[in-house]
This record gives structure tokens, C-alpha cells and sequence, in this order.
């Protein structure tokens, strides 16, 4: 279990609702710090010394609290970042990961999703907007 006991209402479905989204975000979030390491380990970085760095990077909660209100608003407005902009990001470590000759099906799988965002209009719009791109799947 990854959190506590947490009372979230009458609808005993929304707990269950709950629960499945942060297993996927934590399987997903686990998924792409053992890809980064594999990536470090290509090129001689061990976890150790990778570690300081993996866990400063993994820590999102400025990300999240900065976004969270702006996807309630419908703030998409690329602002302070762009789609495209993370397109550009993906690449390269698309990239470094094919040249260290680690699989790169998981940096690649979050670029279709950029790119999906960057064809549906949004390319100049903030990450955020995949939010709908995700939903209309």
C-alpha cells in the first residue's frame, strides 16, 4: 500500500478510482527512475552516486502544486514551458539513451505522446494541455 487509511466519501469505487491512479503513477514514475539509472549505468554512473541526483530530480511536488490549479483552470497557455519545447527535451535523451545501448521504448513512448500533443495544436501550448490530449485517446 502506498498511503494510509484515507476516508474519500460514500462511493466505495472512488478509493479503488484512486488507488489504481497512483499505482500508475508510481509504477510509471519507478519505471523512469530505473531507466535513468540503467541509462547512468551505461556510462559508468553507479546508483550510489547517482542517487543525490535521482532524488532531487523525482521530486515534483513543486511541479505538481505549480500545474494542479492551472489544469483546474484550464490554463494551458505555454508560458513557462511548450510542448514543443519537451519534444526538443525527449529527443536528446531519446538520443543519449540509443547511444548508451539502453532500450529506449520508454523515453520513446513519452515522445509519441508529445508528439501526439505537438499534432493536435498545442506544440506552442504548456505540457498541461496533454491532460486533454491523454483524455481524447
Amino acid at each position: 500500500m502506498l498511503t494510509g487509511i484515507e476516508y474519500l466519501g460514500e462511493d466505495q469505487g472512488l478509493a479503488a478510482l484512486y488507488y489504481q491512479i497512483g499505482i500508475g503513477m508510481f509504477w510509471t514514475a519507478l519505471a523512469g527512475y530505473l531507466h535513468g539509472q540503467a541509462v547512468a549505468e551505461a556510462n559508468g554512473i553507479s546508483a550510489e552516486d547517482f542517487l543525490p541526483h535521482a532524488v532531487k530530480t523525482m521530486d515534483l511536488r513543486y511541479f505538481l502544486e505549480f500545474y494542479a490549479p492551472r489544469i483546474t483552470a484550464g490554463h494551458h497557455e505555454g508560458d513557462v514551458d511548450r510542448i514543443s519545447m519537451g519534444v526538443a527535451s525527449l529527443e536528446h535523451v531519446l538520443h543519449t539513451t540509443q547511444a548508451s545501448g539502453v532500450d529506449g521504448s520508454l523515453p520513446a513512448a513519452v515522445l509519441k505522446i508529445f508528439r501526439q500533443g505537438v499534432t493536435a495544436g498545442h506544440g506552442q501550448d504548456s505540457l498541461t494541455s496533454l491532460v486533454g490530449v491523454l483524455k481524447r485517446r
